[in-house]
């Protein structure tokens, strides 16, 4: 039996020889492993691309932690606000355009390429939410190896909390989505449902194994390449090679992300909403026993929060004297009298006693 990979893994492979950087190379490699037939004869071949990666992966951190030299002062933009996006993109895909928008804030926008130079900051405001939105200069097919001051460009997305990806054509977006990913940034998949647990028992305890996509001594295999030989491991969805091997790169950063061709148009308050989702936040109204509802400034919180997570949100003297609150929103009917552990659900209205 031969190995038999497709066009696809070729054509990675081309991507991998024709790499200039560790960085081009480690994205190649994974290409190449996601594309690889997956069967009894091509366990090695498999095999050797899964050390390859593990090994590269290893001297890219490395490089990472040393200092580096004659790379200049590093972009960094100070958080404010509820929560802060970056807009990325190619040259002319509408960065300005939708940041004056939705900001509307004075930004030069123009038909030829480049006319921001340096980071541009507006202040989104929905429904009394605060939103930082940072357009980035644009980037170009190998900024992620410091063409025009890339690598610093892109730093701005790491340290965002979601990111907006404009774009005019596919392969614009899907420049924009390698790039990212060039450097560590993921922004067109979810993390890999896999858990992984040091476990005190010897071997690699397995749940979930009906998600398996390869035999279990290719699992335990790729795990021990990656210095893991004593694990408890949950799966919860379809687990190749490929799969695992991402699941075990710490060195990746999972953005929640949303795709804008400015040129289809758009309608502004229906971005803003789903501008404001990609933060996975809610927003809560405060309001005083006899008094309306503060809609002005109302409080932005993780989903999930509690009525006690707001009270501590608010003042800890608050939360200690918590004894039950009314919700007005989500609850069976309004005003109704919930616990401190109720969950609240976006833009509902509170009154703490």
């Amino acid at each position: 039996m031969t190995t038999n990979p497709g066009v696809e893994y070729f054509a990675a492979k081309d991507k991998y020889e024709q790499a200039a950087t560790d960085e081009a190379r480690f994205v190649a490699l994974q290409e190449m492993l996601k594309f690889a037939p997956k069967h009894k004869a091509s366990e090695k071949l498999v095999a050797s691309l899964t050390s390859k990666i593990a090994k590269l992966r290893k001297e890219i951190e490395k490089q990472k932690s040393l200092p580096k030299k004659g790379s200049g002062h590093s972009i960094n933009v100070k958080k404010e606000g509820d929560g802060q996006i970056t807009i990325i993109g190619l040259p002319n895909t509408g960065k300005s355009y939708l940041l004056k928008e939705l900001t509307g804030v004075n930004v030069e926008i123009a038909s030829y390429p480049f006319t921001t130079t340096k980071p541009e900051i507006g202040m989104m405001d929905y429904k009394g939410a605060k939103i930082q939105l940072i357009e980035v200069p644009a980037i170009v097919e190998g900024s992620s190896t410091g063409k025009a001051g890339g690598t610093q460009l892109l730093s701005l997305a790491r340290n965002a909390d979601a990111i907006i990806i404009t774009f005019s054509e596919e392969k614009e977006k899907q420049t924009a989505i390698n790039e990212l990913r060039a450097v560590g940034i993921i922004v067109d998949h979810k993390k890999p449902k896999i858990t992984i647990k040091a476990s005190e028992y010897k071997g690699i305890m397995v749940s979930g194994k009906q998600f398996l996509k390869m035999t279990e001594k290719e699992f335990e295999n790729t795990l021990k390449m990656y210095g893991i030989y004593n694990a408890s491991v949950l799966l919860e969805e379809n687990t190749d090679v490929a799969k695992l091997s991402e699941a075990l790169d710490t060195s990746l950063d999972y953005k929640n992300c949303m795709f804008i061709n400015v040129r289809q148009g758009f309608g502004v308050e229906f971005v803003k909403q789903q501008i404001f989702s990609l933060l996975d936040a809610i927003i809560v109204y405060t309001k005083k026993p006899g008094h309306e509802a503060d809609y002005k400034d109302p409080l932005v919180m993780k989903k999930g929060s509690t009525v006690a997570d707001m009270a501590q949100f608010v003042h800890k003297e608050i939360a200690q004297k918590l004894k039950f609150a009314r919700v007005w929103g989500s609850s069976k009917f309004p005003g109704q009298r919930v616990s401190k552990d109720y969950e609240l659900k976006n833009e509902d209205v509170v009154e703490i006693s």
